[in-house]
């Protein structure tokens, strides 16, 4: 028995053993298998097979091509990257299933969906799965409330290292998939392509929701013209700072001396006023703690705000080697020659995520909404703090930041669509979203809840709502975006460390990953501008 029939036929087994089976199935030597060649949108044929879902050679044709695009990094730890295609196009988009289908990711025609009364008998059970342990526990004592209402019982299952595509493959691929996920955004529209998420256009057009009027959006919960993820969260980034530091060293503050319009210019005097690296890591003080390694997060905002684009949209391309963009690579890593950015090991040996910036060894952190709650635990009563907006490169024009977000899904082979749908929707509703703009604990994605969370008698917290109020960037979402974003981390470091120049090794990733942009049968963004305007 080939590995593609063993794992064909044994979708029960274990996890480690089913990662296994997938690995020796993307090997496998089998001339029945179809050679896997990388192209920038599915065949007509392959389209067709999905549609199909059924055994014999058109059903593992799919699962190589649907499952080899989907686990990076376990080609490469299995001895080099191997060249896969995009996955295929949606099908005609179906209305919500009232059952799951039998077949793994098969199109289904299903009748449109009613209101999910609450159900007689026993509770529905509904498994919920998600890594964003950040925001989550603090709501869970509320899922009660959800749960009598639609005599639903919620089973959940909440751990950072759950962000493993090749664990969201192996479910997908073999229908064991929970019924609603909060995957990594970063690689969803794979099984966007795939057909393995339930497009959930109906159900909102039942409910009378329009997601672009309602919600400040982070660019994925469309795809395609079809709408797969419900919002749950708002998450742009701004500049958390610290006010003792900026004061006991005599410098200007962002809002006492600019009242928030402030340059990068500006940023740069403060940071070399208050700075101060002797190489003692136990006072080293830093200038920004930011990922400046980091293709969208810091880096693609400093480009964006030097008037520039790291990709084309549009034309989904990447643009990290055009003339702004490397200018504004090459100013980070002069604020990094001069010892103005804390270099990541040097974060590490503090303990990591915000820990840095609570010690008071950075003056400014670049960060998201969604770590404030931290980031304030973190620095409890060591000094006084502020928010202020991404600088801009002039004063009359403001930074261009990032924002982002997790909206969930619902699994296409879920045997609870109603419920799991009903459950997302809450999610994103007026339950949570008012409990999180209270309690400060997130920035909420639903725009009416917004105004109690800007609402803080200390903290300019509104830079965070007002981010979407101005040109705001997006991140480049594709099948490889993951994989992209950690090997341009790597490039950089080794520029940073001297081992490389700048533009020339930009230059030849921006070709190369340009060559691996895969996205499925449409372009995704097809007349959108990045930076979006409001």
């Amino acid at each position: 028995m080939s590995p593609s029939d063993r794992w064909l036929r044994d979708p029960t087994a274990s996890e480690s053993s089913s990662v296994q089976n997938l690995n020796a199935y993307l090997t496998d030597p089998n001339p029945q298998t179809m050679l896997i060649q990388p192209r920038a949108t599915p065949s007509a044929r392959w389209t067709e097979e999905i549609e199909m879902g059924i055994g014999g050679n058109t059903r593992r044709a799919w699962l190589a091509r649907a499952t080899a695009t989907l686990i990076p990094g376990m080609l490469i730890a299995c001895g080099g990257e191997t060249a896969s295609p995009a996955p295929a196009a949606p099908t005609a988009a179906p209305k919500p299933p009232a059952a799951a289908p039998t077949a793994a990711v098969a199109a289904t025609t299903v009748p449109a969906p009613t209101a999910a009364p609450k159900q007689k008998g026993p509770p529905v059970e509904v498994s919920f799965n998600t890594w964003y342990d950040a925001v989550v526990p603090p709501i869970q004592p509320l899922f009660k409330k959800f749960e009598e209402e639609f005599n639903v019982k919620l089973t959940v299952d909440l751990n950072a290292s759950n962000r493993d595509t090749a664990k969201y493959t192996a479910w997908f691929a073999s229908g064991t998939a929970p019924d609603v996920v909060c995957g990594d955004n970063f690689i969803w529209s794979k099984f966007y392509n795939a057909n393995a998420i339930l497009e959930i256009s109906d159900y909102l057009k039942r409910d009378k929701i329009d997601l672009k009027r309602d919600y400040v959006l982070m660019g994925s919960e469309i795809w395609c013209g079809k709408t797969y993820a419900f919002p749950f969260d708002a998450d742009p980034r701004a500049v958390y700072y610290n006010k003792t530091l900026l004061k006991q060293a005599g410098a200007k503050d962002p809002w006492d001396d600019f009242q928030g319009k402030w340059t990068l210019e500006d940023m740069q005097e403060m940071m070399v006023k208050t700075a101060r690296v002797t190489g003692n890591s136990g006072t080293d003080v830093y200038g920004v703690r930011t990922d400046a390694w980091a293709m969208s997060e810091s880096n693609g905002m400093f480009i964006w705000t030097w008037g520039g684009n790291w990709a084309d949209f549009d034309a989904m391309k990447y643009s990290l080697d055009s003339k702004p963009a490397l200018e504004a690579q090459e100013f980070i890593k002069g604020w990094y020659d001069r010892k103005l950015i804390m270099p990541n090991a040097v974060q590490a040996e503090l303990g990591g995520g915000e820990k840095a910036f609570g010690l008071g060894r950075a003056v400014f952190r670049i960060r998201a909404a969604a770590a404030h709650s931290t980031i304030r635990k973190e620095i409890g009563g060591n000094f006084e703090y502020d928010i202020a907006p991404f600088p801009g490169r002039t004063k009359d024009q403001p930074g261009v930041t990032i924002v982002s977000g997790n909206p969930h899904t619902v699994s296409k082979t879920t045997k609870v669509a109603d419920q799991a749908y009903e459950f997302i929707k809450w999610l994103g509703g007026p339950d949570i979203q008012n409990f999180w703009a209270k309690e400060k604990v997130q920035l909420p994605t639903l725009k009416s809840a917004q105004a109690e969370y800007v609402r803080d008698p200390k903290l300019h917290t509104q830079v965070f709502a007002d981010s979407y109020k101005v040109p705001y960037g997006i991140h480049f979402r594709h099948d490889n975006t993951r994989r992209h974003y950690d090997e341009y981390a790597v490039e950089m470091n080794d520029v940073f460390a001297g081992k490389k120049t700048l533009a020339d090794t930009i230059k030849a990733f921006n070709t190369r990953i340009n060559n691996e942009v895969e996205y499925g049968s449409c372009l995704p963004y097809k007349g959108s501008a990045v930076p979006i305007k409001p």
